[in-house]
């Protein structure tokens, strides 16, 4: 299989992401520094080190934990010139930082040993946490309460830090019972919980079939491209494409589609702040659609992939809070402890943990998700299909079971949701594990990487954007993949790589639907492809709905000509 994770990445990207969202964070309480001491929270794993750094391997990550990053945190250190002293002890690269913004982020990170809240929340960074100022503020100074009531600063300020933005630690009577070290956690206690109510938000129905050819002459269908997380976006595509209701609210929103079939062809993912709420609009729809009669059908992207196994080198800050705030604080509650997130060693437990395979959303949401799904004579599919593809697999069908089957299993074992680490090194190697598992059982269809020609990653039809695509030999790719496929397949209709506008290539066979309308991408117009299905002995019809209510018919036979006028 491909290899995926950081053989996709770039040195320079992780090191630039490393540098964004890497910070120094003590242990979860109630593990004491001699046991645990310190973890990196970093949202940078490799294939093989579920947190390792661009600058170190998986041992010296741990050695640098162990003896150089525990003081830094402010672990035995009791007065600020000592804990000074074990800042500057600390390789900066082990952090994947220039010395000046490591020595500044963590020189105010240890503010927090200072006896004042009110100077300790002035002098920590929210950066130097990962955060946006609105996302710290609140939760540091939620922290100051405690003082107030007799419990010490610096403890419920750490246990706050360390449960993460926007969760508020119980600390005074409701702290830890000393006495009952690690306190009974089991799956059951999700499964009856909030966690399992707020899940069933997420459920998605599966389509009617993966190939859909025998529908009526005049059918319906509809599809859009990558949405990263903008939920504004996602409404106007929506509305352009004429199956929500203007008038209704992304919380409750109304399909007016009727028996239109829809197809996101995935990245619902990263590079925005309103992930889970695009997921809840959609799901919320294809519910409603399949009542009406119609269809909403959503498809795998990269980045749904890759938060699968634990990269989120895309992810937003704001879009990691809404995780927290949506599932984290669930679980937190739910299990009376947050020690389970231990077992992601600081990796965005709350985003991996609702991603995982065998996760939270695994039933719900990603087993009904797609790689690629026949309609009419169109083939939808994120980044492109070519014929080995589908010969890999034997058909659609077969493809997309071998996704549905590796995101419905746990590949690391069992979750340990008590916390039961003695060690920062049992602690990286709960992690690694949980990343090798999935990765190495993940399918070739979900696999590969930058550049990688998997279906979910591949730009031979799509790069460059607006133009003809560079490969040379894409025109033969498409037409082998198109009969490979089947059914009478006339095109391919992909996402993947942002264009400015609808267009199509290829003499008409690969149509691009990525806009880039995510303002984490580059605010593009939402624009959607409409398909009439023209039945037996009929043409289909292919328009490109404006937001305007414009409708730009496409003749396919000319559509070739297409990018050379955008």
């Amino acid at each position: 299989m491909t290899a995926l994770l950081l053989a996709s990445t770039t040195r320079t990207a992780v090191a630039r992401s490393a540098t964004r969202r890497c910070t120094v964070r003590p242990p979860l309480a109630p593990v004491s520094s001699s046991s645990l001491g310190a973890f990196v929270h970093c949202s940078v794993p490799t294939a093989g080190a579920a947190f390792s750094t661009a600058a170190a391997s998986a041992a010296e990550a741990q050695a640098h934990v162990s003896a150089r990053v525990a003081p830094s945190a402010g672990i035995n250190i009791n007065t600020p010139a000592a804990a000074a002293a074990a800042v500057n002890s600390v390789r900066p690269s082990a952090f994947g930082l220039h010395p000046r913004q490591y020595r500044t982020r963590a020189l105010r990170a240890t503010g927090i040993s200072s006896n004042t809240p009110a100077a300790a929340v002035n002098a920590v960074r929210p950066s130097a946490f990962g955060l946006h100022p609105r996302q710290y503020r609140p939760r540091a100074l939620r922290a100051r309460q405690f003082s107030a009531g007799g419990n010490n600063w610096n403890d419920a300020h750490e246990a706050d830090v360390a449960a993460g933005p926007g969760v508020q630690v119980e600390h005074g009577e409701q702290e830890w019972n000393k006495e009952d070290k690690y306190p009974t956690l089991t799956r059951a206690a999700l499964s009856n919980s909030e966690v399992s109510s707020r899940a069933s938000l997420y459920t998605l129905p599966p389509p009617a079939a993966d190939v859909m050819t025998d529908l009526e002459a005049g059918r319906r269908i509809v599809t859009f491209g990558d949405v990263h997380g903008d939920i504004d976006a996602l409404k106007n595509f929506l509305v352009t494409a004429q199956i929500m209701d203007e008038s209704s609210s992304v919380e409750e929103p109304v399909w007016s589609g009727g028996d239109t079939i829809c197809v996101q062809v995935g990245d619902i993912l990263d590079r925005g702040d309103d992930e889970l709420a695009c997921f809840r609009l959609l799901t919320s729809l294809s519910r409603q659609a399949r009542e009406a009669g119609g269809e909403l059908i959503m498809l795998y992207g990269n980045h749904e992939a890759l938060n699968c196994v634990g990269l989120f080198q895309y992810a937003n800050p704001g879009g990691n809070y809404e995780f927290e705030h949506e599932v984290g604080v669930s679980i937190d509650s739910a299990l009376g402890s947050n020690r389970w997130r231990l077992m992601y060693a600081g990796n965005q437990p709350s985003r991996w943990a609702a991603f995982e395979p065998g996760g939270l959303l695994a039933e719900n949401l990603l087993a009904n998700m797609k790689v690629a799904v026949v309609v009419g004579r169109t083939v939808f599919v994120h980044a492109g299909l070519t014929a080995s593809h589908v010969k890999e697999y034997g058909s659609i069908e077969t493809m997309n079971q071998a996704a549905a089957d590796w995101v419905l299993h746990q590949h690391h074992g069992e979750n340990d949701y008590e916390g039961h680490y003695d060690t920062v090194a049992q602690v990286v190697e709960s992690a690694q594990k949980r990343a090798r598992g999935a990765t190495k059982k993940m399918p070739n269809c979900l696999g590969g990487g930058s550049g990688e020609g998997s279906p979910v990653w591949m730009r031979d039809y799509s790069s460059p954007n607006d133009g003809v695509p560079k490969s040379p030999k894409a025109q033969q790719l498409i037409d082998e993949a198109l009969e490979e496929v089947g059914y009478g397949v006339q095109r391919m209709v992909m996402g993947h790589t942002p264009q400015h506008r609808i267009n199509a290539a290829l003499k008409g066979r690969a149509w691009r639907v990525d806009v880039g309308a995510s303002r984490g991408v580059m605010a593009g117009q939402p624009e959607v492809l409409e398909i009439i299905h023209g039945g037996d002995g009929e043409d289909d019809i292919v328009n490109i709905l404006t937001m305007s209510g414009e409708k730009v018919a496409s003749s396919e036979d000319k559509s070739s000509s297409l990018s050379s006028k955008l």
